[in-house]
């Protein structure tokens, strides 16, 4: 999520279900209609433009058309199936409704116990790897043609369906993270899964039977336990040399860990008197932006910022994030200035340049920047800034995020389904960014994010 320096505490009330012999509960449908209300009315209410992509008369035409469906009682589940589509028009990845995982965890559901990627092309589905070392009956990078008869260029459009964000691809690639929720819900797979296959230019079909999400989690437990190598974690940052070439591979912005990995890897590279170095932010769905300032010391020689301005529509429900930042503590003059701001007004902030810090370890020499339409929101900020101040090479794919784009999320729940809904109230402009930029950075050197690293290499070598 994307910040301005301030981190504010997102309003999240948690309300947990039994795990043992706890029913899905059920709405009626004036209940459900009171909740797309609610969401159509807080989003209008918080957010600067909805519909800066999909047009209103549009959107209320199809919710009219959704709450004509909702004609009988449907599980809190099925409700958001038929919810989300509406959001996913929307094409904003921070104005999201979030998937209900604790009712539906709390049905100890079954899981294809395998990694997937999706794509918008084909191959539509590869299977990446099989989840807590078990064997496999599925090899790894084997392409999937269909599961259980639906082919798997329908599986992605649908997942796509039920995913938010400002393209396609990061929606597929967002929502395999949910794969197996998707098939059990979209298909009523029942965790029997019948894969047709092409590995090696040979196409099989087997059927494999799905692992209760419980049991796999005691897998995965035991694996970490035994040491062995869980394939389903990786690190958000890591770090090695190959033939005297830095490489930093950063898969999300975040504190935890950070400045020490940075001090490390910087006092490396001094140390190896290295002079190339590759940042890899392929696959990098963003964080903290702070976190973004704070790399960007490491490599810019002269004062920068992320973003030209930031725009901010004061809300009720970002009022409500305010105070319960505040906690106890008596509001200062600048605080008091939001509260007693008027609903619906909008604040438009012009950023100022960051001081350049005093870094023993900054980094003088050639850096190439990988990014592909999985880098989104403050990792795409990032992007953008590495750019406009000619810091080196970008290379790959456009950007999934845009370098003006909606963030700052607020947070409220639908009163009957308890749903959780995110609502962006702010609208970023990043360096360089104007009226007209709802495009994503696009790279010096376009090639394919399989591509990216092994370019990079190549243009060092052949320089």
């Amino acid at each position: 999520m994307k910040t301005i320096k301030v981190n504010f505490v997102l309003l999240l009330v948690l309300v947990s279900f039994s795990v043992l012999g706890q029913k899905v509960p059920y709405l009626t449908p004036k209940q459900m209609n009171q909740d797309v209300d609610t969401l159509v009315k807080s989003i209008e209410e918080t957010h600067l433009n909805p519909y800066y992509k999909y047009p209103r008369d549009k959107f209320v035409k199809d919710v009219a058309l959704l709450k004509k469906e909702l004609k009988t009682d449907l599980s809190v589940l099925d409700f958001y199936l038929k919810v989300e589509p509406l959001l996913a028009k929307l094409e904003d990845g921070h104005t999201d409704l979030h998937i209900p995982k604790d009712i539906y965890n709390s049905q100890n559901p079954y899981e294809l116990p395998y990694i997937f990627t999706l794509n918008i092309k084909a191959p539509f589905i590869i299977c990446k790897m099989v989840k807590a070392n078990l064997s496999p009956l599925i090899p790894a990078n084997a392409e999937i043609i269909s599961i259980n008869d639906i082919s798997a260029s329908k599986i992605v459009n649908d997942i796509i369906n039920l995913n938010t964000g400002e393209n396609p691809a990061f929606r597929a690639e967002y929502g395999a993270n949910n794969f197996s929720f998707y098939l059990e819900n979209l298909y009523k797979t029942n965790g029997n899964y019948k894969v047709k296959y092409k590995y090696q230019r040979q196409i099989r079909t087997v059927q494999v039977k799905g692992v209760k999400r419980n049991d796999l989690l005691e897998m995965l437990k035991r694996d970490d336990l035994n040491g062995a190598k869980n394939n389903d974690k990786q690190s958000h940052f890591d770090f090695e040399i190959v033939n005297n070439i830095a490489v930093i591979n950063f898969r999300q912005f975040d504190w935890n860990g950070f400045r020490k990995f940075a001090d490390t890897s910087f006092s490396e590279i001094k140390n190896r008197n290295i002079s190339d170095l590759i940042i890899n932010l392929t696959d990098n769905g963003g964080g903290d932006s702070d976190v973004g300032d704070e790399f960007l010391q490491y490599i810019l020689n002269k004062p920068f910022k992320q973003y030209n301005k930031v725009v901010v529509k004061n809300s009720r429900l970002y009022k409500i994030r305010l105070k319960k930042n505040m906690g106890s503590k008596k509001p200062n003059k600048e605080e008091m200035e939001f509260i007693n701001q008027k609903d619906g007004s909008i604040d438009t902030f012009y950023m100022d340049n960051n001081k350049l810090n005093d870094n023993p370890l900054r980094f003088n020499g050639k850096v190439y920047l990988l990014v592909n339409s999985q880098t989104y929101s403050s990792a795409s900020d990032f992007a953008q800034c590495f750019k406009y101040y000619k810091r080196g090479l970008v290379i790959g794919e456009e950007t999934g995020g845009l370098i003006k784009s909606f963030g700052d999320i607020v947070t409220t729940h639908l009163p009957n389904s308890d749903l959780r809904l995110t609502i962006s109230s702010t609208l970023y402009y990043n360096v360089g960014a104007d009226e007209r930029s709802f495009s994503g950075v696009i790279p010096d050197v376009k090639t394919t994010s399989d591509n990216a690293l092994k370019k990079a290499f190549e243009i060092i070598r052949n320089r």
